[in-house]
């Protein structure tokens, strides 16, 4: 078979796999892992090695450690020395050496049991985070000491990437030597390229942005990272380590952003191979006859590793279920220790069977890894609860300080900008209130002010309680995250049916769910904004300030809906990230042919065409609300109202019926 029409089954593999695997919340990685399984030489046999995609798939991991290192200036290393070295140093060391204990139990030798152990130490930055980002936890305790935890992770595949590597050499004697002499190369290389970036790198990228070219800023950024690797490569070291280099000298410049930006499709897609390249060796047959040993290994991952990043998290001064839901957060095995068992294969530090069963216990954790973190805080509140421990955490420890049997008060959930300036207006009327936000800088420079502000995530229950909310006067929801905000609405709503909750949005997208999830107010930024600016608007031409807070308290009364909708541009955000619920405007003009021409709009809606018309025009003319028995013409244009997917169904219909 043609290598094209082998590629074009692995990628098609891939998108179906991948895509069922979105829709059940798991990793797209496990996808990538599954396809090559089923396309190896175990599977449907199309590819015996993975030698034919091997080199374009280690640019995956190329680009992948370059975005890491445009994540790690160095002064922002330096700033979070003591996080990163303390926590998360103590956790790899930790983890890799009780990991190595238990592979020379099971009879492996140093180089593969050295191996195993680091590739099992390091969990899944892609999973925990995505996961994280998904429940909106990355500002909570936990998610913030999991990141710190996983960011020298990412620094600790490093050193490994030089020490695998290293182990292949001829002897046992000759380990050492090799290591301590390609250790050296890499402090001259890093040395050499702390210069190329202070003194080269940074001018040339001006240089480059000056001549206004994306092309050629591509093609540049590019360039580094290609060289960068290939530098490393030539002198034994890992090409992935040189562009992880290129990326903590480039992150000092003020085009890191845009770099990363540029890099991520090739970083994305070339990553994807990389993993199918993993799956390659997987063998399921190794995945059914040595079970035991691979449920021991992932049971054993996961909880070995979970009391060791607990234990850890407690010395950073936590409460006992922040630190037991980093430990759960933290507990798989990730995308680096697959890479490393890959090198390790590849340089016959490991053979192959060992290789492919620790693999299926990382996979395997990965696959789990969503649902233990997205079920953390009920499976650390049990534990803590068997154990006799309580669920208390700092949170309501810190509000144990607010002003005990306060009433009439307002909860002001969120301080930042919206928030303290809700409070200077309560302060000046001399209404008291509490304020929950989990910033510790904001919380710092407010306490110390002596503002009644306290350290609480307010979509938990146990912080609404000890805020006072049964005996609020009010709750406003100041921050414009609906995630949160519906977490907050429904514990409110709990806790206190009656109360009035005032809630801060972006936009209208969230509008109606906001509502329904208890909300009495719901205020969208943009909208008020816009009013702001058309209430100035109609007064400079001419029409009385009376009238033109008329019209807005119009729009208001009528819930925003004369605003609802907008004309969508080119780019909204990432895929990711556009909301499929959002409500936006699309104009569909009717051609020679079209199915609703001749028909009226009431001959439409009989005929099940759920058309929510925004405006009509004829010939340059528009109206906003046609007579139902209006006949459709070639020409006409509809303005139509919804969703993504209703306004596709409905266009479809009008024009093909």
């Amino acid at each position: 078979m043609s290598s094209f029409k082998i590629l074009l089954i692995i990628l098609g593999l891939a998108v179906v796999i991948v895509s069922i695997l979105r829709r059940m919340h798991l990793p797209p990685i496990l996808g990538y892992l599954i396809a090559g399984a089923l396309v190896g030489p175990y599977g449907l046999g199309l590819l015996e090695s993975k030698e034919e995609i091997r080199y374009i798939a280690e640019f995956g991991v190329v680009f992948l450690l370059f975005s890491i290192g445009l994540e790690l200036s160095l002064p922002k290393l330096v700033s979070m020395r003591r996080a990163l070295l303390g926590l998360g140093g103590m956790q790899v060391l930790l983890c890799t050496a009780l990991a190595l204990v238990v592979a020379k139990f099971a009879g492996l030798g140093w180089p593969a049991a050295i191996a195993v152990s680091g590739a099992l130490a390091l969990s899944s930055t892609a999973v925990a985070t995505k996961q994280l980002v998904e429940q909106d936890e990355l500002h909570q305790t936990h998610g913030k000491l999991a990141l710190a935890i996983l960011l020298f992770q990412d620094l600790a595949a490093v050193p490994f990437l030089i020490v695998v590597p290293a182990l292949a050499g001829s002897g046992q004697d000759s380990v050492m030597t090799v290591l301590l002499v390609r250790i050296g190369v890499g402090t001259l290389i890093f040395l050499i390229m702390l210069a190329a970036g202070r003194w080269l790198l940074r001018p040339l990228f001006h240089h480059i942005a000056q001549a206004r070219s994306s092309e050629l800023f591509m093609l540049t950024a590019l360039l580094v990272v290609l060289a960068s690797a290939f530098l490393t490569e030539h002198y034994g070291l890992s090409a992935a380590l040189g562009a992880f280099l290129a990326g903590v000298m480039l992150a000092e410049t003020e085009y890191a952003h845009q770099i990363e930006s540029d890099i991520q499709p090739f970083r994305d897609i070339l990553l994807g191979l990389f993993f199918i390249s993993v799956g390659l060796v997987l063998d399921p047959r190794v995945v059914v006859s040595d079970w035991p040993w691979i449920l021991s290994i992932l049971v054993s991952l996961i909880i070995f590793k979970t009391i060791v990043i607990t234990w850890l998290a407690k010395f950073a001064n936590v409460s006992p279920i922040s630190a037991l839901r980093t430990g759960l957060i933290l507990a798989q095995g990730g995308e680096f220790g697959l890479f490393l068992l890959a090198v390790a294969l590849d340089k016959n530090v490991i053979d192959l069977h060992s290789n492919q069963i620790v693999i299926a216990a990382i996979v395997i954790s990965m696959a789990v890894s969503p649902l233990l973190i997205r079920k953390s805080e009920m499976i650390a509140t049990f534990i803590l609860k068997c154990l006799g421990k309580g669920s208390t955490n700092e949170q309501t420890e810190d509000l144990s300080n607010a002003p005990k049997n306060q009433e009439d008060h307002v909860i002001i959930c969120g301080y930042g900008r919206v928030g303290q300036t809700l409070a200077r207006f309560l302060e000046y009327e001399g209404i008291p209130y509490v304020g929950l936000d989990v910033d510790p800088v904001r919380l710092r420079e407010a306490r110390a002010a002596a503002e009644p502000v306290f350290f609480g995530d307010p979509a938990q229950e146990s912080v609404l309680v000890a805020a006072g909310i049964k005996d609020a006067k009010m709750l406003i929801i100041a921050f414009s995250n609906p995630k949160q905000a519906l977490k907050i609405l429904r514990n409110v709503r709990h806790l206190n049916k009656d109360i009035p909750v005032l809630v801060r949005t972006t936009d209208d997208s969230d509008l109606e769910a906001l509502q329904i999830a208890g909300a009495t107010e719901v205020i969208p930024d943009k909208l008020e904004s816009s009013l702001m600016l058309a209430s100035h608007m109609l007064i400079l031409l001419g029409q009385s300030p009376a009238k033109a807070q008329q019209q807005v308290k119009e729009v208001k009364a009528n819930r925003y809906k004369f605003l609802r909708g907008f004309y969508e541009g080119e780019k909204i955000g990432h895929l990711e990230n556009v909301s499929t619920e959002r409500t936006h405007l699309h104009a569909v003009e009717l051609t020679e042919g079209a199915y609703a021409v001749g028909k009226t709009l009431e001959e439409l809606i009989a005929k099940n065409i759920p058309i929510s018309l925004s405006s009509f025009s004829r010939a340059g003319y528009k109206c906003q609300e046609p007579a139902a028995h209006t006949i459709l013409q070639a020409g006409d244009v509809l303005v139509i109202a919804g969703t993504n997917q209703e306004i596709f169904n409905v266009e479809e219909k009008l024009l093909q019926g």
